[in-house]
């Protein structure tokens, strides 16, 4: 998140040097007040983080596979939070399909200034979904890397990437390469269900 906070200012510099006064009133001071509310954003993000009780190094299986146990644990932990976080699922879903129609639609992924709006709009339902995500944490005694890791491999083993807008200090597990038969067989009959919980994992949570 520093490097992206460093990012946000050298665009905003680009800007004014490009831009002159104009580009300064109608640009750049807004750009300046939201590198503010981006480093606001990722203090409350991670005073979030450390509230999460378990913070035991976590260790992945020697195999690099999903077990069952931990499996059926992330799975009730899902629901969990797709229960808390109803309404705002839902204007999260709603908004990321928008932003990927809008760039689908362009034949382009967005550009700097087009991510940092979207993160803009929606830093509340992310860190309200991040309150959300500690307490089920606690509640089931995932540490921040088990959660991530165990998260990734789900959805490596439906065929689907994630966290890739993640924010925030996120965990840092290992992650394993293609899951095995047992784990794509584990974890398929869930598709649906964890499908809707997807939009989480895509903003890193």
């Amino acid at each position: 998140m520093q490097k992206f906070l460093i990012g946000c200012a050298a665009v905003v510099l680009l800007l004014v040097i490009g831009g002159g006064t104009a580009g300064y009133f109608f640009v750049v001071k807004p750009g300046m007040e939201f590198v503010s509310e981006v480093g606001e954003f990722t203090t409350e993000f991670q005073n979030l983080n450390n509230q999460i009780e378990r913070t035991d190094p976590f260790v992945a299986p020697a195999d690099g596979q999903l077990d069952p146990e931990r499996f059926q644990r992330f799975l009730v932990a899902q629901r969990d939070m797709r229960g808390l976080l109803e309404e705002e699922l839902a204007t999260l879903d709603a908004k990321w399909d928008e932003i990927k129609q809008e760039m689908a639609a362009d034949g382009r992924d967005a550009n700097v200034l087009e991510v940092l709006t979207a993160y803009r709009d929606l830093g509340g339902l992310l860190l309200t979904a991040k309150e959300a995500q500690v307490q089920v944490l606690n509640r089931y005694q995932f540490s921040l890397d088990e959660y991530v890791w165990t998260r990734n491999q789900t959805y490596r083993a439906l065929g689907e990437q994630v966290a890739v807008a993640a924010v925030g200090t996120q965990g840092g597990a290992p992650q394993a390469g293609q899951a095995s038969d047992e784990v794509m067989a584990l974890v398929k009959p869930h598709r649906e269900e964890l499908m809707q919980s997807y939009v989480m994992a895509w903003f890193g949570l």
